[in-house]
């Protein structure tokens, strides 16, 4: 099982990251987690290989935010798959899924309803607990973000935390994984930006680190990383979760890991 790393960036696209996306590729199966901009890579040549020849694709949307959901109007053009779209639930947003996809995609911001695309889309609602992928099992937890988000588990192989605040209990929730993808939106707890940051929605890289280390997994990758600072305060990020969990990486486009 491999791990690409489709966009990287939070809230826009800025340089080479695009908004979040991940793709989890073994042989012919493929779970995208997150429709933002990166999820666009998969016209790319570098990123075809991803794509099965058939069966179905299974996309796992964490929340509705747009630079979460705007690849969502994308899709007729990256693949013809049948396509299964894990939406989070009428307890989390206060819309049916199917409705809530309906407002979010279609006239008038843009031309064509889900009804109206060319390939075979399923809606299936996306609640807290378990599962299955066949042959994997997948868990949902709920968040603490405004509107709602969840995370995610594959297996054993990769939780996926995005758009949440430092949790405790994201560490139970990713103890003993292999991979964990966590956003990282400022330095640590003490930064003086916090409050401008927004760290009543979003986790620190010294928070990230923290559940990586309770947690016991193997590896840490920051994600949704803010485009409102340059490369030079994405590793001060770094550094920072470093000094807590040393097996901690910055994520990039394109970036993989094998599972």
């Amino acid at each position: 099982m491999e791990l690409v790393v489709l966009g990287s960036s939070g809230w826009f696209p800025r340089g080479p990251r695009a908004t979040t996306s991940l793709a989890v590729h073994e042989e012919n199966r493929l779970i995208v987690c997150d429709a933002g901009t990166g999820i666009a890579h998969l016209r790319d040549e570098g990123f075809r290989h991803l794509l099965p020849e058939s069966g179905e694709i299974h996309l796992l949307l964490s929340h509705l935010h747009l630079d979460h959901t705007v690849g969502l109007s994308f899709l007729p053009a990256l693949w013809s798959n049948p396509t299964v779209i894990h939406v989070p639930d009428q307890q989390t947003t206060g819309y049916p899924p199917g409705e809530v996809l309906d407002r979010l995609i279609g006239p008038p911001f843009f031309p064509h309803g889900f009804a109206e695309f060319p390939m075979d889309l399923r809606i299936e609602p996306l609640t807290e607990g378990e599962f299955e992928i066949p042959p994997l099992r997948v868990r949902a937890r709920r968040q603490n973000h405004p509107g709602g988000s969840f995370g995610f588990r594959i297996g054993d192989r990769l939780v996926f935390l995005t758009d949440t605040v430092y949790d405790e209990g994201s560490a139970d929730f990713a103890r003993g994984a292999r991979l964990l993808v966590h956003e990282a939106w400022i330095r640590g707890h003490e930064d003086p930006e916090q409050l401008k940051a927004g760290l009543d929605a979003h986790t620190s890289a010294e928070g990230a680190a923290r559940v990586a280390r309770d947690a016991g997994v193997e590896e840490l990758l920051l994600s949704h990383l803010t485009p409102l600072r340059n490369d030079g305060f994405h590793q001060e990020m770094l550094a920072t979760a470093r000094a807590i969990f040393p097996r901690t990486y910055l994520c990039s486009d394109g970036l993989s890991r094998l599972l």
